[in-house]
């Protein structure tokens, strides 16, 4: 099935457990086996951010992957420490609102625009991730509306949706005010209890 690894735990002395993302079933955790060897044929898969087809069996009630079909390792995300730093958002956000054994067609869809976006988009990485929030926030059933937000912010989250996608990479706003709009979304995550750890990097 085709998934987003979102996180990627040591386990034992080789494997990993990986927190995979898929439309149809959620959040799903599976073993993956002998990763930290550098001839795996799997290891491309064990990583945050990949996007794979991945084939599962269950084994003693564990799911183990048993095979991995790289789509998009989306390489800029670590290569450059900013779309690092976003498409960490995007993987931890939604790891926190999605749930296994409940589809998460919506989140899916979103998430993996934002990678792509933030991957190869044109202007600031943390627009993409902006919108990403934004269309977050209202999956999980928070009205941005109902909060209030500096005038300032607001006005760049409508140009942000409004906005086409060869758009986002030129809208004329400074790193550190998306930035800031982008830390003024994370908040409203805590309405649902939800609090963005990785928001705080943003900071430093």
């Amino acid at each position: 099935m085709k998934a987003i690894c979102l996180n990627a735990l040591d386990w034992k002395e080789a494997d990993k457990l990986l927190i995979l993302l898929t439309a149809e079933n959620g959040k799903i955790v599976s073993r993956i086996r002998a990763v930290k060897n550098p001839k795996s044929k799997l290891k491309a898969g064990a990583a945050p951010n990949c996007y794979a087809e991945y084939t599962l069996h269950e084994q003693g009630g564990t799911s183990i992957v048993t095979g991995v079909e790289v789509i998009e390792q989306f390489f800029g995300t670590w290569t450059d420490p900013v779309k690092n730093l976003a498409a960490a958002v995007v993987t931890e956000a939604l790891e926190r609102v999605t749930a296994e054994g409940v589809a998460a067609d919506s989140e899916f869809a979103i998430g993996l625009r934002a990678l792509f976006g933030i991957n190869y988009g044109e202007g600031i990485p943390y627009v993409y991730l902006l919108r990403f929030l934004t269309e977050l926030l209202s999956e999980t059933g928070i009205d941005k509306d109902e909060y209030i937000l500096p005038g300032h912010v607001k006005s760049l989250i409508n140009a942000v949706m409004n906005a086409g996608e060869d758009e986002l990479g030129c809208l004329d706003y400074s790193p550190s005010e998306v930035v800031a709009a982008v830390q003024w979304t994370g908040r409203l995550f805590r309405v649902a209890g939800e609090e963005l750890k990785t928001l705080e990097l943003l900071k430093q």
